[in-house]
């Protein structure tokens, strides 16, 4: 159990920082934090609602990474919004 509540601290500090990687568009940066969010996500298996939600983040910010500038700040909303969405489900 222990493990499992580092993991998700683990995950917590990951969305933070994607969030403001997210605020600052740096992309670069962002892409950092999905691909560890992936992994760590992947380990927390026996939880299928964050897993779900984690991967419905990760589609969200492919299309943020991939949206033209003009487009970017409407896919940043979007962005955050599901941030805030896997935070509280970690928080439950």
């Amino acid at each position: 159990m222990a493990n499992d509540s580092g993991k998700r601290l683990l995950l917590n500090v990951l969305l933070r920082g994607l969030a403001d990687a997210v605020r600052r568009n740096d992309l670069a940066a962002a892409e950092r934090y999905c691909e560890r969010l992936r992994s760590t996500a992947e380990q927390l298996a026996a939880d299928g609602s964050v897993q779900n939600a984690v991967e419905k983040l990760l589609l969200a910010s492919g299309l943020w990474t991939e949206s033209a500038e003009a487009d970017r700040n409407e896919a940043r909303q979007q962005m955050l919004e599901v941030i805030d969405r896997v935070t509280s489900l970690l928080a439950s």
